[in-house]
């Protein structure tokens, strides 16, 4: 699937994902070394800690995307989507549009984070994608992240469904692996990168 969604970001590329792979693991080692690892053994992490630590991965992410491209993308959170026959499956934790004009949006992407297991936000996040297709007109492709902050996958929609295989990103000595992390972990920059590059979009 990221083999298939290709994205630029034009001039120095490279440089500027390299960055931002830095920002992000910055950004989980500081919320780890504070919060502790996101796992079931560990009672006191709640799914809002998930979500948290959700937003400190996509928060460079987006911000640097935005800089490098000049795109009005705008992340929503707790965002409801309504679908064309006006029925709800409910909200979305974090949706990410891209505002074309003042009265209109098209559907990027979404993540569903859950505590317990990637299955669980998988039906809602499928759902969501159908509808946020829909509400794009029924063209172009939206994806989908699911995650329990350890683990990832991603999905795309584009009038038939794809999900990769589960994506490792974080791991216990992280904090003193960064270069483990850089080689191994950090393909969901790439995943996010791409999302946002060709979400949304129709190709004319």
């Amino acid at each position: 699937m990221l083999a298939n969604a290709k994205y630029s970001l034009g001039g120095g590329c490279l440089d500027a994902i390299l960055k931002t792979k830095e920002k992000v693991y910055d950004g989980i080692v500081e919320h780890l070394e504070i919060e502790g690892y996101p796992t079931e053994a560990n009672p006191d992490f709640k799914e809002a800690n998930i979500s948290d630590l959700v937003y400190i991965t996509l928060h460079p992410i987006l911000f640097d995307f935005k800089r490098k491209t000049g795109r009005t993308v705008r992340l929503l959170r707790e965002k409801e989507i309504v679908s064309t026959d006006g029925e709800t499956g409910g909200t979305e934790e974090f949706v990410m549009v891209d505002l074309v004009s003042v009265t209109e949006e098209k559907f990027i992407f979404i993540v569903e984070a859950k505590r317990s297991s990637l299955g669980q936000a998988m039906k809602q996040c499928l759902l969501a994608m159908k509808d946020m297709r829909d509400n794009n007109g029924g063209v172009g492709e939206v994806y989908g992240f699911v995650t329990t902050a350890e683990f990832w996958q991603m999905l795309s929609y584009d009038g038939a469904f794809q999900v990769t295989n589960k994506l490792d990103v974080l791991f216990h000595t992280m904090g003193e692996e960064k270069e483990k992390w850089m080689k191994g972990y950090a393909v969901l920059v790439d995943c996010m990168y791409a999302a946002l590059s060709n979400g949304g979009i129709v190709e004319k």
